[in-house]
């Protein structure tokens, strides 16, 4: 993994960019998007290639467990007591077992036939390099939401 060369970057520019990527992939067709974006995000210091990936490899597995279709969930907002950035990433999908939800973000894990195990492995990784968080909330029959959370605050970024 390499170093991440950041720059200041708006967050909903780099989710337009993969959703215009992947909109009209096979895998798509039968998703439907809802995006709802927030005006008043602030800049994040952070390495565009790396976010594109982060937010690529949640897309994907969102789609991958909504073989039959779905609704795809995306929205971001401001914490300004917590100085973060925050983007919800929610799938209509089967939902994660609790049992399953700690390993998650651990390389070469995956519940899917096909597959590397890689993908979320590599966002947190990402996330980690840019001190941010990757959380995972689910609950089986219920689909799942990745919460991608970046600070604001210029000191803990220069680190």
């Amino acid at each position: 993994q390499t170093k991440p060369q950041k720059q200041k970057l708006d967050l909903n520019r780099i989710v337009e960019d993969v959703l215009a990527l992947v909109r009209n992939q096979a895998s798509f067709q039968n998703i439907a998007i809802r995006c709802e974006l927030a005006d008043n995000i602030p800049l994040v210091l952070a390495d565009a290639d790396q976010m594109r990936q982060v937010v690529l490899n949640i897309i994907l597995n969102a789609a991958d467990v909504m073989p039959h279709g779905g609704e795809l969930r995306i929205n971001s907002q401001f914490d300004s007591s917590e100085k973060q950035v925050r983007l919800r990433i929610s799938d209509t999908g089967p939902g994660i077992p609790a049992e399953m939800q700690d390993r998650l973000f651990e390389p070469f894990f995956t519940t899917k036939r096909t597959g590397t195990g890689l993908g979320l492995a590599i966002a947190y990784g990402i996330m980690e390099r840019h001190k941010g968080q990757l959380k995972v909330e689910s609950s089986p029959g219920h689909g799942a939401t990745i919460l991608v959370i970046l600070s604001t605050d210029v000191e803990t970024l220069d680190e």
